[in-house]
C-alpha cells in the first residue's frame, strides 16, 4: 500500500511520470542508430539512462543534475558493431557508469575453450531479451524496476545467461542492481564477471576523495608502482598519461560486505558502493587521468583480472553446475555529504 503522502501527491497529477518518470526510446543516427534506451528519474535527485541493447548497462547517471560518470569518445555504439578481435572491444566501450565484463573472459584477450576471446569478453555487447519496465510498491514506497536477460552461448560451448534487475525507489537516491548468472548447459561451466564502474567529471576532478579500506595494494604495471603511494589521489588532467591499475584486497565487515566512496566535497556530490566481498573478492582500481580520457574505474570482480582464463588450471572464478545460478547484488547510494 502506498504511503498517504504519495497518495495525496497523486491528487495533483494526471500521470505518475510527473512524480517518478519512466521513458523508453530508440536512438537515431551514427553508431547509436537503433539502440534502445530507458530513462528513469526517481522524483528526487537521481536520473539514469540504461541501455537494454548493451547488456542493460548504465550509460549515464546524473545526481542533482550533475553527471557522475565518464563517457568515451565513441559514445553509444550499437551491438552489431562489436569487434571481438584483440582490444577492439574499446571501439564500442562507451565506459559509462557501468560496463559489465565477462562471462567467458576478463582482462586481456585470450583463448577460452578453444575460442579466441577479446578484451573483457562479449557480454557488454549482448542485447537484452525479455525487457520489462514495471511500476510497483515496496513497503509504502513507489518503485520502478527494470529487467532484462542477456545470453552468451554457442554450440559446443557455454550456454549462460545474465539476468539483470534494477530497482529505483521514489525520492530515494539509490540504485539496487541484482545480477543472476545461470548455466543452462549440461556440464559444469566456469564464468567470470566484473562490474566496471567508472567515475568522471564533474564528480571526478582534482581533490575528489576516494575512501576505502584496502588490506593490500599491488600495482599492475611497473610505471604504476612508482605512484602507488598516491593511487587514491585525484590530480588534474595530464597529457600524456599512461593508465595505472592497482589491485586491492578490500576490507570486509563482519557481514562480509565491502564498500567504497567517491566524494567531491567542493561540489557536494558523491556515491557509496556496497557489495558482498565474499562473492566479489577481487578488485581493480583503474586510474586514467589523461586529458579527454579522465576516468577512475573502481571494479569489483569474481576472479583475478590477470589470472588464468575460465576452464584453465588455477582460475578462481565460480563454477556453475548444470541448471545452477549465482546472484550478485550491488547498491549504489548517492549523497551530498559524507
Amino acid at each position: 500500500m502506498m504511503s498517504k503522502a504519495y497518495k495525496e501527491r497523486l491528487e495533483y497529477v494526471g500521470d505518475p511520470n510527473q512524480l517518478m518518470s519512466l521513458r523508453e526510446a530508440v536512438l537515431k543516427g551514427g553508431f547509436q542508430k537503433g539502440v534502445q534506451v530507458i530513462e528513469v528519474a526517481n522524483g528526487g535527485n537521481l536520473s539514469v539512462t540504461v541501455l537494454p541493447d548493451r547488456c542493460m548497462d548504465l550509460y549515464q547517471v546524473r545526481y542533482k543534475g550533475k553527471n557522475m560518470n565518464y563517457i568515451a569518445p565513441c559514445g553509444i555504439v550499437a551491438p552489431e558493431y562489436y569487434d571481438a578481435q584483440g582490444a577492439r572491444w574499446m571501439r564500442s566501450f562507451f565506459v559509462g557508469m557501468l560496463t559489465t565484463c565477462g562471462l567467458q573472459n576478463l582482462g586481456n584477450p585470450g583463448n577460452v575453450d578453444g575460442e579466441e576471446l577479446g578484451l573483457h569478453g562479449r557480454i557488454s555487447n549482448a542485447p537484452a531479451e525479455h525487457v520489462k519496465c514495471e511500476r510497483g510498491v515496496k513497503g509504502k514506497n513507489p518503485t520502478i524496476t527494470l529487467e532484462g536477460t542477456m545470453r552468451e552461448a554457442r554450440i559446443f560451448g557455454e550456454n549462460l545467461t545474465l539476468h539483470r534487475r534494477y530497482e529505483f525507489t521514489y525520492e530515494n537516491d539509490s540504485i539496487v542492481i541484482t545480477d543472476t548468472v545461470t548455466n543452462h548447459g549440461f556440464g559444469n561451466r566456469q564464468f567470470v564477471y566484473a562490474l566496471h564502474l567508472n567515475y568522471g567529471y564533474p564528480l571526478l576532478e582534482e581533490g575528489t576523495r576516494l575512501l576505502f579500506d584496502s588490506l593490500e595494494t599491488v600495482p599492475r604495471e611497473a610505471h604504476a608502482a612508482k605512484y602507488a603511494d598516491t593511487c587514491r589521489q585525484v590530480e588534474a588532467p595530464q597529457y600524456p598519461y599512461p593508465e595505472r591499475c592497482y589491485f586491492h584486497k578490500m576490507q570486509k565487515d563482519q557481514n562480509g560486505m565491502s564498500q567504497y566512496t567517491v566524494f567531491n566535497e567542493k561540489r557536494g556530490i558523491g556515491v557509496n558502493i556496497q557489495y558482498d566481498g565474499n562473492d566479489l573478492p577481487f578488485f581493480c582500481q583503474w586510474k586514467m587521468l589523461g586529458k579527454g580520457e579522465y576516468v577512475m574505474g573502481m571494479e569489483p570482480m569474481n576472479a583475478f583480472l590477470d589470472g588464468p582464463k575460465p576452464g584453465q588450471e588455477g582460475c578462481q572464478a565460480p563454477i556453475l553446475k548444470p541448471g545452477e545460478s549465482k546472484s550478485y547484488t550491488v547498491k549504489m547510494n548517492f549523497m551530498d555529504k559524507l
